[in-house]
């Protein structure tokens, strides 16, 4: 048990799907500066953002994925782990 309450396979759990959420909150905060921007510029960068959320779904995937099989933990909140 950690200091916040939570489990240390929970708190993975949490800290992974965080971090696919931070990613696309970055990425519809970019596109909102569609037009103000220099559009190769946007495109570039929006890009870049897609693909770092599809990184960021994947490690989370890949990471909840082998946790859950070695701990045979669920996730409290009951999202899909692989």
């Amino acid at each position: 048990m950690l200091r916040s309450g939570a489990t240390v396979i929970q708190h993975i759990y949490d800290t992974h799907f965080a971090g696919v959420t931070e990613v696309a909150a970055m990425r519809r905060r970019w596109n909102r500066l569609a037009g103000l921007l220099d559009p190769a510029l946007h495109a570039r960068v929006a890009e870049r953002l897609d693909e770092q959320l599809r990184c960021a779904e994947e490690w989370r995937d890949q990471i909840n994925t082998y946790f859950l099989r070695k701990s045979g933990g669920p996730d409290r909140h009951g999202r899909r782990t692989h």
